[in-house]
């Protein structure tokens, strides 16, 4: 084998170069940016005097193809993990609803969590519990034709568990609004979050910058077993030859010729890649229907934190989802200034939004949520990815493509393509290691 060529150095196209360059493969990364990671990235702010992440990134214990990146990378102990599931939500006014599961095997870890939770009621307890019986097969499975907000009105789900518990991991977890995302990829995930182990469930965030726990680490793997990392220089085209995939054309006029392509760009990048006859198959014609969904992250410095000790917090029926208290994360010194991290999902009413309108957005939902510990913001930096991932809606999962594409030596890879789950860190990590074994077994036909 030649050479293969990946394209696109986020961490679908970095997973799969570091497990080819393992293999003994000659790898080739061309990567438009300067320094990678597509949207996992970190880069230095001189206002904050820091690396800040282009948002916040969690892990699951279940995300075992990304587990198995970092063990091979070495850089496990980036990312803590709770010792058991732990969330906390804040309702207007400050009160908060916990969930807290025990050291049980799962499912009933969950089970004992939920009948435990403080700040909501009986019934809606009692709610949440029913709607694990389509975990445990005693009833209808939802399809990719039925969205959430369906799906928890069928299992009778309350307001109030809906509002606590339910949609915030939906938006967290599907990027969208329940009113339209798929119930059937939602199902994916908490399948393998709660009927595999307790440890499974926990939740892991990051607590180092993205780009040292991935992109920096597999650079240096893959650049040790004599591949090449390529950052700045974007593919123009792919072209074809003899009915396979032939070579790839760079910005720059070069070409590079490879026994096997993989692109792990997002849809819209890979659709402007292909040759003429190929856009017009049906599998990209599919590809073409997929849109995006966007995602708001606000970074602030603040005199204190309001989450009083809490790694995050989520906030109940707020157009604001998610706050991580950065410098408890990353176990600041008390000296050191306060960092907190906002993050807004499927954020279509507010991505067009101006820095100011979503400086005072933050400070009036903080306000409202922590009236007794008012904050001063010192420092504030909006970074919004508009096609942070694909829409989940109901119905979409058939557009997705499988990882072999229709032309020979091409392959397709990325959270987007069909690996079963929402387009997430694991399943990126999962298409570039499903690439690689594809591309190893072709290989010896």
């Amino acid at each position: 084998m030649r050479r293969v060529v990946i394209i696109g150095g986020g961490l679908a196209g970095l997973s799969c170069a570091v497990r080819l360059a393992g293999a003994g493969r000659r790898v080739t990364v061309l990567e438009a940016t300067k320094r990678g990671g597509g949207r996992t990235r970190s880069y230095p702010d001189s206002s904050f005097g820091r690396a800040l992440d282009n948002g916040q990134h969690l892990m699951m214990g279940c995300y075992r193809e990304t587990l198995a990146f970092l063990r091979t990378l070495g850089t496990t102990a980036g990312v803590r993990f709770q010792q058991n599931l732990a969330i906390q939500m804040v309702k207007p006014g400050g009160r908060r609803v916990k969930l807290s599961c025990p050291a049980l095997p799962a499912p009933m870890h969950l089970v004992t969590g939920l009948l435990t939770m403080r700040g909501i009621g009986v019934l809606h307890k009692a709610s949440a519990l029913r709607a694990g019986l389509v975990l445990s097969g005693e009833v209808r499975r939802p399809d990719d034709n039925e969205t959430c907000d369906a799906w928890l009105t069928r299992m009778g789900q309350t307001p109030a568990i809906r509002n606590a518990f339910w949609e915030p991991l939906i938006w967290a977890v599907l990027n969208d609004d329940p009113l339209v995302c798929s119930a059937a990829m939602f199902m994916a995930v908490l399948e393998r979050a709660f009927m595999g182990t307790r440890d499974d469930s926990r939740l892991g965030v990051p607590c180092v910058p993205l780009s040292e726990l991935y992109v920096e680490a597999a650079s240096d793997y893959v650049r040790a077993r004599g591949g090449e990392l390529r950052f700045g220089e974007a593919a123009r085209a792919i072209t074809s030859a003899r009915g396979r995939a032939g070579e790839v054309v760079l910005k720059s006029g070069e070409t590079i010729a490879a026994d096997a392509v993989v692109t792990a760009v997002p849809p819209r990048a890979l659709l402007d890649l292909l040759p003429d006859p190929l856009a017009d198959d049906p599998v990209f014609q599919d590809v073409r229907r997929l849109k995006t969904s966007p995602i708001v992250n606000l970074w602030c410095e603040v005199d204190r934190s309001p989450l009083g000790g809490a790694e995050m917090i989520g906030l109940v029926s707020s157009p604001l989802h998610w706050l991580f208290d950065r410098s408890v994360i990353e176990r600041a010194s008390p000296r050191d200034p306060v960092l907190l991290n906002c993050t807004i999902s499927g954020a279509r009413g507010c991505v067009e939004d101006t820095p100011a309108a979503l400086r005072q957005l933050l400070l009036s939902e903080l306000e409202r949520y922590f009236p007794q510990r008012p904050v001063t913001i010192r420092r504030f930096r909006v970074i919004k990815e508009k096609r942070a991932t694909i829409s989940h809606a109901a119905g979409t999962y058939q557009w997705r493509p499988d990882i072999r594409s229709p032309l020979l030596g091409l392959y397709l890879a990325g959270d987007w393509v069909r690996t079963g789950l929402p387009a997430t860190i694991e399943s990126a990590v999962q298409s570039g290691h499903q690439v690689a074994a594809a591309i190893l077994e072709d290989a010896t036909r």
